[in-house]
């Protein structure tokens, strides 16, 4: 897969050439048919170029002196992150077919997740009188009529490498993608069909301090069997040392150790390759306009994005270990758990407010609950809305978002605790509050907003406020951050929040320019 990874990142590098240098030559005019529709000058002329370079600077407020925030001189201990970046942006349009390709550099995009580089890569051909759209190429699609929040939108796996600051299709992770779509005059009816070759995974932080403790406690978990393994078998070898089976001894443990060192330097090679058919996704979802109302149904099949752990095979061999039987320890077997979900969307407009609403209902293969190691079904829901108040430019954009695990007293016993799905207490629901606030002033120089998320159940909080100001088109300047309040260990967001002892884990103030061509 890397070979083709690299071989479509040269086919673009090369496309990209090819229209960058009719481009430039564009301005040289049209030798052949004086801006004839069809000449070489009309067609260079159909490219575009754009892009944007930014800078944000981090300040992280969970030093003990920023804690107190009253010893300026402990300031200098505070934590600082940069984080440049560069996008470009080349389209071309004709008669009947599209094409664009973003490039998106920045230092993940240059060293851990170099697929990152090319953002998107999308070919768009239209056919039958332009009600068939034909699209393909690396690229993102989202369902849903939920304003920067969704439930039935499955394709795309999510960034948490940044937690949820980034804007909802900012984490969205690119994909190779195949996707089809058929306008219907009728009540404005589009089919769409989507199928991707493979599936990206939700991607997760692999140091610092954005690693989820879940992740933490995984690594853990393998990295204790894969020492005790290697211990065991340089024991087992030192023992023999002198008797016919020191050779096989020293094999199996020189074998071990080099399976212990690929582990270290790549743990993810305890997860599956989802890069074949196996991980496949494909899905049909219907559109239309009836009165007032613009409704949609949905049909997804793939898998989960995040790894459910078998740990029947660890405990198993830990067991035996802890009665004397000498054997080596399974590692955690992990697995994107097949999922199937049939969604539901509308959205409206009643008086000044604008409603939306998603549903869906997650099927997998732990239909009566009783398996541990796989994820049971589920329902999942949003309700929302936003109006525009008669105060200054301010527009409140307020979404409710749920989920509930069917079946969720079905495991009992040894292995409760160990359920993918277990909940210390209890609390099978997970409903979150969303607020978006936004104003603008001085004819949209300054534009001020805030984003609130809480949990409901847990008592999470996390509020990101922020202020552009932009001066003309080209360059704007922002100041920003991000306050995140953990109730107790058992809280979601606590997962996220370093040391989980209050307001400031994790939490920062930033500043940002950024310059648009």
């Amino acid at each position: 897969m890397k070979t083709t990874r690299n071989a479509f990142l040269i086919c673009a590098a090369l496309g990209l050439c090819t229209l960058s240098y009719a481009d430039d030559f564009d301005d040289f005019g049209d030798f052949g048919g004086f801006g004839d529709a069809s000449s070489p000058a009309a067609a260079a002329s159909s490219v575009k170029i754009g892009g944007e370079v930014s800078l944000e600077g981090r300040a992280y407020l969970d030093t003990d002196s920023a804690k107190t925030g009253v010893n300026l001189d402990g300031l200098k201990d505070m934590t600082t992150q940069a984080f440049p970046m560069a996008r470009l942006n080349f389209s071309y349009s004709g008669s009947s077919v599209d094409a664009n390709v973003n490039l998106k550099i920045s230092e993940d995009s240059l060293t851990e997740n170099k697929w990152d580089l090319l953002d998107e890569a999308v070919i768009r051909g239209y056919f039958c009188e332009n009600k068939l759209t034909v699209e393909a190429g690396k690229m993102r699609t989202i369902w849903g009529k939920g304003d920067r929040l969704h439930v039935i939108d499955n394709f795309n796996a999510d960034d948490y490498s940044e937690f949820i600051v980034p804007l909802y299709s900012d984490r969205r992770i690119s994909v190779p993608m195949f996707k089809a779509t058929y306008a219907l005059p009728a009540n404005n009816l589009t089919l769409e069909a989507v199928v991707t070759p493979g599936m990206t995974p939700d991607r997760f932080a692999s140091s610092g301090r954005w690693v989820p403790g879940k992740m933490n406690t995984l690594r853990t978990l393998t990295e204790t069997a894969v020492k005790t393994n290697l211990y065991m078998l340089q024991a087992k070898k030192d023992a023999s040392f002198g008797t016919a089976e020191y050779m096989d001894a020293t094999s199996n443990y020189l074998s071990y150790l080099t399976y212990a060192n690929e582990i270290n330097s790549n743990p993810e090679l305890i997860f599956p390759d989802t890069e074949s058919l196996e991980y496949s996704q494909a899905g049909l979802r219907v559109t239309g306009t009836f009165g007032s109302v613009d409704v949609g149904a949905s049909y997804y099949y793939g898998h989960h994005k995040q790894p459910s752990a078998n740990l029947a095979n660890l405990a198993a061999t830990q067991a035996m270990l802890n009665k004397g039987i000498s054997t080596l320890l399974a590692l955690p077997e992990l697995d994107y758990d097949k999922k199937q979900t049939f969604g539901l969307e509308a959205s409206t407009i009643l008086w000044h407010f604008n409603l939306r609403a998603e549903a869906c209902y997650n099927l997998t293969d732990d239909t009566s609950g009783n398996d541990p190691w796989v994820k049971n079904n589920s329902i999942q829901w949003l309700f929302g809305f936003d109006i525009d108040l008669p105060v200054s430019n301010i527009n409140v954009n307020i979404q409710e978002t749920g989920t509930y695990i069917l079946n969720n007293d079905k495991i009992d016993g040894v292995f409760k605790t160990y359920d993918v799905d277990y909940d210390s207490d209890d609390c099978y629901t997970n409903n979150r509050l969303v607020v978006y606030i936004t104003d603008s002033w001085k004819n949209g120089k300054i534009k001020p907003e805030a984003t609130i998320v809480y949990g409901i159940e847990r008592g999470d909080l996390v509020v990101m406020p922020k202020v552009e100001f932009c001066p003309n088109q080209d360059i704007s300047f922002t100041i920003s951050g991000l306050l995140m309040h953990s109730k107790n260990d058992e809280s979601e967001f606590a997962d996220w929040s370093g040391e989980k002892d209050g307001y400031f884990n994790n939490s920062y103030a930033s500043v940002g320019v950024k310059c648009k061509f």
